[in-house]
């Protein structure tokens, strides 16, 4: 077996240690400076910056039998130390806050070292304590609080990362994009964050900060597919166990009813897990096809005029996924068949003057239904069969940025990718309406909500067969810090002379693009696995 660079040696561990201490150490310095935090919060969170980074150093590349434990050490004393603080500083019960924080907290970093054996890859390392940092707020649960409101709620983390979250400690930088966008100002705020981390490290934060670019990577390595053999099934069984439970805790403790939950959560869920089980890993589609992306637009507008924005922008959300990626055939027959259902739906509503409520000039009804089904199965049939117009299916995320974070925020002061966004249905939709701490927002829970939940499964369902399929297609800050990899600082360069096509460097890659190929495409994000598992060291990390 090729030999890899995935040792990483006791000076690269004593940088990592010394870059991340002096990172924290500013930070405090300014926070005091400029936010006026008392020395109390300065002292416990220098210190538990400084024993993160101490774990982080520890932690990376393969480590051994004695750092694995003492970064163990490590990590316990530094969640003691916020314990201490939320106990002492705060004046929480410590018995609450060493129950429900320090304990599960502890054991979760306890079970990561004594189950991860092989190497750690430093972009994985940096992604769960990411993670931890960013949704942070652990006095939400032990308090009884919503959402944290604090000084940090201001400052846009670099990442995708919900705000309503409860334990969330940042604001959103697309979300706060579409609130100043609705109200017609200049996100300036949003965009400085964009250009500088974007003209620094180009995608860098999506691999080694972003959480939810996390979970799709750890989904990836479930097991399915022929290859995997008998794995495949007990990948299958454990997933079905895990939702059936999941189900009856929501049947017992919320009152839900038994059947819906069944019929359209719990089956439907795992008959698609059971699709990929037997069928595998699969290729993300290459293109996008135009026909199909217009249809969808020109769809979604026609839900808009016939019944309201939110309808629209879920159909058309839905819409330029599906359309989009498969196009011809399929989009033409399911354009045709999406037209004629709203043309001739719209003659069951009458307006005030007697007439259809929805009609195109003299057209409603049969008739109207007939000329959309036209319309959509000839639009997509010349563009995508005949003229065979389409562009890379990663530019879809530009059609989402463009469409729903952008004009469909702008004309309805509602940031819609943030109703629809399956990271946000996940940190904050599902945890807020299962806890409830006012015992009003279950009341608020409508057939948008239900959306959002069936897109997050899918997303889940396609993230155990493609590699990131949210990020290579959806997400719009991946979309704006694409535009700076060509030319960021931070970059990738290829010996030539090195390269022996082995092609490991594209199987280790969770973006599943070809490093050997094209070092810095829109798709790079920066993890530099390709780097590492090169037996030649042809892909060098530049500055």
């Amino acid at each position: 077996m090729a030999k890899t660079r995935a040792e990483i040696s006791a000076r690269t561990r004593l940088v990592v240690f010394l870059i991340i201490a002096g990172t924290a150490t500013l930070v405090t310095l300014l926070l005091k400076l400029l936010a006026g935090f008392d020395w109390g919060v300065i002292y416990y969170g220098l210190a538990s910056m400084l024993g993160l980074g101490l774990f982080l150093a520890l932690f990376l590349g393969r480590p051994t039998t004695l750092n694995r434990w003492l970064s163990f050490v490590v990590i316990a004393l530094t969640g003691a130390v916020a314990a201490a603080f939320l106990s002492f500083g705060q004046g929480l019960p410590l018995g609450r806050v060493l129950l429900f924080g320090w304990v599960p907290f502890t054991l979760i970093m306890l079970g990561a070292v004594v189950l991860l054996r092989r190497r750690v890859a430093p972009h994985r390392v940096v992604q769960i304590t990411s993670a931890v940092l960013l949704n942070a707020y652990i006095a939400a649960y032990l308090q009884d609080k919503i959402l944290y409101q604090g000084f940090f709620k201001y400052v846009p983390q670099p990442i995708l990362n919900c705000y309503g979250g409860p334990l969330a400690v940042f604001a959103c930088p697309i979300g706060s994009t579409q609130q100043m966008v609705g109200m017609k100002l200049l996100p300036w705020l949003p965009l400085g964050v964009f250009i500088i981390v974007g003209a620094f490290v180009g995608r860098a934060a999506c691999g080694w900060i972003c959480p939810f670019g996390m979970w799709q990577d750890l989904l990836y390595k479930i097991k399915v597919g022929a290859k995997a053999k008998g794995k495949r099934w007990a990948s299958f069984a454990v997933i079905a166990l895990i939702t059936a439970l999941i189900g009856a805790a929501l049947v017992r403790f919320l009152k839900l009813p038994p059947l819906p939950v069944f019929l359209y959560a719990w089956l439907p869920f795992n008959l698609l897990v059971l699709g990929v089980a037997i069928r595998g890993k699969l290729a993300l589609p290459r293109r996008m096809w135009l026909g199909g992306f217009l249809a969808a637009v020109g769809l979604a507008a026609v839900v808009w005029f016939k019944f309201e924005v939110g309808y629209a922008v879920a159909f058309g959300f839905i819409g330029l996924v599906l359309l989009a990626l498969t196009g011809r055939w399929f989009a033409a027959v399911f354009a045709a068949i999406a037209g004629f259902l709203l043309g001739w739906c719209g003659s069951a509503t009458v307006g005030t003057n007697g007439n259809p409520a929805f009609h195109v000039g003299p057209l409603s009804g049969l008739p109207l239904g007939l000329a959309l089904a036209v319309a959509g199965f000839g639009l997509v049939a010349i563009l995508d069969i005949v003229i065979k117009l389409s562009l890379p299916s990663n530019f879809l995320k530009f059609g989402v940025l463009l469409f729903v974070a952008g004009l469909a925020s702008y004309f309805t002061a509602e940031p819609w990718f943030c109703k629809l966004c399956p990271q946000g249905t996940l940190g904050a939709g599902i945890p807020l309406v299962l806890w409830d701490p006012v015992h009003a927002l279950r009341g608020l829970v409508g057939w948008l909500y239900f959306v959002k939940v069936g897109i997050l499964l899918a997303f889940i369902v396609a993230a155990i067969a493609i590699k990131r399929p949210f990020c290579r297609v959806i997400c719009p800050i991946g979309a704006v810090y694409s535009l700076f990899n060509k030319g960021s600082m931070l970059h990738l360069e290829l010996e030539p002379q090195s390269c022996t096509e082995c092609e490991l460097c594209r199987k280790s890659c969770p973006m599943d693009i070809e490093p050997h190929n094209r070092q810095n495409q829109l798709e790079c994000i920066r993890c530099f696995e390709c780097v590492w598992n090169c037996p030649k060291s042809g892909l060098k990390i530049k500055a």
